[in-house]
């Protein structure tokens, strides 16, 4: 079973995205801050991450960069409640919040199955 990472400061909106996520047949690590993220993926086999743009510590994208220098190739996903512009410059696909619970679940299986 894929194991998801996902990591956003607000814990409701992260265990939020946990239980859909794990309703929909997926493995779920939650982190709460940038450093948690990066250490959460030194100790779990994480096959994909949902990371906030916006955290403490370190932002969505620097996080993207570190989880995809332990582990290349690593498909990752943005969230933002921001302007999407900001998350948009990075390449990543973007989910602007609030999103419904079916768009996040299309794009973890668009991006875990090629």
């Amino acid at each position: 079973m894929p194991c998801v990472l996902v990591a956003d400061d607000s814990r409701p909106f992260a265990e939020m995205v946990r239980a859909t996520l794990e309703n929909a047949g997926y493995e779920v690590v939650t982190a709460y801050s940038g450093l948690a993220a990066v250490a959460a993926m030194e100790h779990n086999d994480i096959s994909l991450a949902v990371l906030d743009v916006l955290m403490p510590e370190m932002s969505g994208d620097a996080v993207a960069a570190r989880l995809r220098q332990i582990s290349p190739g690593l498909p990752v996903v943005l969230m933002t409640g921001a302007d999407q512009a900001f998350a948009a410059g990075s390449g990543l696909p973007v989910l602007r919040k609030p999103f419904p619970h079916e768009e996040l679940i299309a794009t973890v299986r668009r991006l875990l199955d090629g």
